[in-house]
């Protein structure tokens, strides 16, 4: 099933394993090309800091909330980091 974003931003996030409020979806994360979903983005504490749920850790989108595989979650400022490394080793993004 198709889903909107606007269906899932405002979502809660829930663990699997333990039932556990992760947080709430704020926005979603695409690829480069912006075809391909890559994760969610989460804020969550009192602080409303942001974390970044990967779409692989995803089980499943309901109308109710986002359901996660784990407790784990990615700070966003890793996960930027972790992004860039990666383009920095993919072919595209060698310099010759």
């Amino acid at each position: 099933m198709t889903k909107r974003a606007t269906d899932v931003i405002g979502l809660p996030v829930v663990s699997a394993d333990t039932g556990k409020k992760l947080g709430k979806v704020v926005d979603l994360l695409l690829d480069e090309n912006g075809t391909e979903l890559v994760g969610l983005l989460v804020k969550h504490g009192v602080l409303q800091q942001e974390h970044v749920l990967p779409a692989a850790a995803v089980q499943s989108l309901g109308p109710d909330a986002v359901v996660s595989r784990t407790e784990e979650l990615i700070g966003a400022k890793s996960w930027r980091v972790r992004q860039a490394t990666q383009a920095r080793q993919s072919p595209r993004g060698e310099s010759s």
